[in-house]
């Protein structure tokens, strides 16, 4: 039996933008997106580099978000030779997905519009029919008005709240443009297609799933509730309460809370880092060691906090026999200076790692977290003001990165060539920012 009670019923426009990394690759070559095959790959000089985008023409050919380059490769020349492969310019996606943003401020006010992601935004477009038409004219609107401007296309999912116009934009809107589902639609419209193709439902989700005979959305929504809150909790609650429609999430949020950072109270803060290749050298392994300190530490200081306990993680290349080393060790007092923590990360790192063993992975982490209550933990070893000074020296660094961009001031070391953070910086989102100003090379 449908469940559904009176629930609000709002009108939530899921925009979606069309394979946008490549969209925006194609607008800024005057090459039509539909069309061109063109692909966004992360690095064009290494054959295993992902697939972050590949436009809707390149998929025909079998390749898709997250395959790799030499799928590229291995198709018949005749196919390749048509195939444009471009590195991301994430600063430029970005400068786009505004443009996208401020077509949709001609429908709805700020207020009423939630970024999803980068190419992705709800809005809510309750109490425009009269400024816009029907839905299907007001989406129709909206994607000419988009495409039109920013040269970007767009698929729209509509529904009453922000799960069922998610759902019928990946389940039929992706294929028809426009797609309507209110909660009377929903058993016709969407409980047919596979539990994966779910919002929510990943791969060891779905395999789960399968163990309790639920292959469709149908199927979840048949399950007994209570079973499903069993097995996996909270999550499983909701995913049978999203497989009948029902999100009690709000679209409109008010914009003070954007403002609002709540406390970070993470137990552990660490980070790794995979090398682009093998590194033998003592001296290049201690520099990454010395990045990832100070990025562990700075975090660790941003959210008020000090350590007692450092864990490093090491992994060393496929080719040689053994795995790597996990080691973890418990300092005399609590810390956040990565001058310290550098320091028995090596205590750990020297006694365990072999000279000229390849490493390919590294990770730091600062565990067993409490706030600092901004005291000085004297020593009898040490020169007590000098100790007082440097924390003062990090206050007045961790001020200048977060007002003027991580990295404004940064190790010497990593200006070397084999920094990972020197690389790193240069990144957004993961991947290169590329020239914000270069959209038509």
């Amino acid at each position: 039996m449908n469940p559904i009670l009176p629930f609000p019923d709002r009108r939530i426009f899921c925009v979606d933008s069309v394979s946008f990394y490549a969209s925006c690759e194609c607008r800024y070559r005057n090459l039509p997106p539909l069309t061109t095959k063109l692909a966004v790959v992360s690095d064009l000089t290494r054959s295993g580099s992902v697939i972050l985008a590949a436009s809707p023409a390149l998929k025909q050919l079998g390749i898709k978000t997250a395959s790799r380059l030499y799928q590229i490769e291995q198709l018949p020349y005749r196919e390749r030779k048509q195939i444009v492969l471009v590195e991301p310019r994430m600063l430029a996606y970005m400068k786009t997905s505004i443009e996208v943003l401020d077509v949709l401020h001609q429908f709805a006010p700020p207020d009423a519009i939630r970024i999803y992601s980068i190419d992705e935004n709800f809005v809510d477009m309750s109490g425009t029919e009269r400024l816009f038409g029907s839905d299907t004219e007001t989406a129709w609107k909206i994607q000419t008005a988009i495409w039109q401007q920013t040269g970007i296309p767009v698929r729209i999912g509509i529904g009453p709240n922000n799960v069922i116009a998610k759902l019928v934009l990946d389940l039929r809107g992706k294929r028809e443009g426009i797609a309507q589902c209110g909660y009377a639609d929903v058993s016709r419209l969407l409980h047919d297609f596979p539990v994966r193709k779910m919002w929510g439902v990943g791969r060891m989700m779905e395999q789960h799933l399968s163990v309790m005979g639920i292959h469709t959305i149908g199927d979840l929504a048949a399950a007994p509730v209570e079973d499903l809150h069993e097995r996996f909790g909270v999550i499983g609650a909701e995913l049978w309460h999203h497989a009948w429609g029902i999100d009690g999430s709000p679209t409109i949020i008010d914009p003070m809370t954007l403002f609002r950072t709540a406390p970070d109270t993470k137990r552990t803060i660490g980070h790794g880092v995979t090398l682009m290749r093998d590194y033998y050298q003592y001296e290049q392994i201690r520099l990454v060691l010395a990045e990832l300190a100070s990025d562990v530490a700075a975090r660790v200081r941003f959210s008020n906090q000090v350590g007692w306990t450092v864990h490093l993680g090491v992994r060393y290349s496929r080719h040689v026999a053994r795995d790597g080393f996990s080691k973890q060790l418990r300092l005399p007092y609590p810390t956040a200076d990565e001058r310290l923590l550098l320091r028995h990360i090596l205590q750990l790192f020297e006694p365990n790692w072999l000279d000229g063993e390849p490493v390919r992975f590294l990770s730091v982490a600062l565990g067993q977290l409490t706030p600092d209550q901004g005291t000085l933990q004297l020593s009898l070893f040490e020169d007590n003001t000098k100790v007082w000074r440097r924390k003062r020296l990090l206050k007045a660094i961790d001020h200048v990165n977060l007002r003027y961009g991580k990295g404004t001031i940064r190790l010497a070391v990593s200006f070397l060539d084999t920094s990972v953070a020197k690389r790193r910086l240069r990144f957004v989102g993961g991947h290169p920012g590329g020239d914000l100003h270069d959209t038509l090379s």
